[in-house]
């Protein structure tokens, strides 16, 4: 897998390595912006220059966007791990409305932007049939909590977790393929030749688990993320076992 960085990215390597090191140095826990799942696993490998073990936690258990925290040599490092998450400001926003609205993600993130919060101000936003919850920074915490509306719908927003955390959702695809190269995945995931799997892996469109790979006969293996630009992110969620045809039968995840 090819895991070249862009500019944006280096800096982020080299942020993140500061961090780790001004940790230390101090003795007081530092903590990145929200990252997404790509930036989360340039944190890592950045974290590893330092020797540091970095903690990832976006507001709730399973987070997506996750921002990273270094507790090594500093007054929190001896802290059980839940005490460590308190000291990540995550906080939450839950807003409430009509069912037959039907607020989608993008819905709140498109008026979440425009209400001046940047992207990496904000976490995971978790979109029920009536009520919705946005993880953010403290920083963001007034522009979040300040909309009245989404789009031309009518919001009450709430601080905190309010009722039940809704699930993030999937469409689960029942598939077979021939084999487990990511070239038969892809076509798998959205349902295109071979030929045009392979054309879109070539020309570094898709990436598994966050990393661009152009090998088109790479070895998937359970559990991976693969993104493809222009359709969306897919999980190899399981692995079922043969047809009678000597085929494989897959679960695939994708994400709402």
């Amino acid at each position: 897998m090819n895991f070249e960085l862009n500019d944006d990215e280096r800096y982020l390597f080299a942020h993140i390595t500061d961090l780790a090191a001004l940790s230390r140095k101090t003795g007081v826990p530092r903590f990145s912006r929200f990252l997404n799942e790509r930036e989360a696993v340039i944190a890592k490998n950045a974290a590893r220059t330092e020797n540091a073990n970095p903690i990832f936690y976006g507001g709730y258990d399973g987070a997506a966007r996750t921002v990273c925290g270094f507790f090594d040599g500093t007054y929190a490092e001896d802290l059980p791990l839940s005490d460590k998450f308190n000291l990540f400001s995550v906080p939450a926003v839950t807003f409430s409305f009509r069912g037959s609205d039907k607020l989608t993600h993008r819905d709140f993130l498109g008026a979440i932007l425009s209400a001046g919060a940047e992207r990496s101000m904000l976490g995971d936003i978790l979109v029920a049939e009536d009520h919705a919850v946005v993880f953010c920074l403290e920083t963001a915490v007034g522009i979040v909590d300040g909309l009245l509306k989404i789009g031309n719908v009518g919001v009450r927003s709430e601080k905190g977790i309010i009722g039940e955390l809704p699930k993030p959702k999937f469409e689960t695809l029942d598939r077979t393929v021939s084999s487990l190269r990511l070239d038969r995945l892809v076509g798998a995931c959205v349902n295109i030749s071979g030929e045009r799997s392979a054309s879109l892996i070539k020309s570094g469109q898709v990436s598994a688990d966050f990393s661009v790979c152009l090998n088109v006969s790479g070895v998937i293996k359970e559990n991976t993320v693969i993104s493809i630009r222009g359709y969306g992110r897919f999980r190899l969620a399981k692995i079922s076992g043969e047809t009678k045809k000597g085929k494989i039968r897959v679960i695939i995840e994708k994400y709402a």
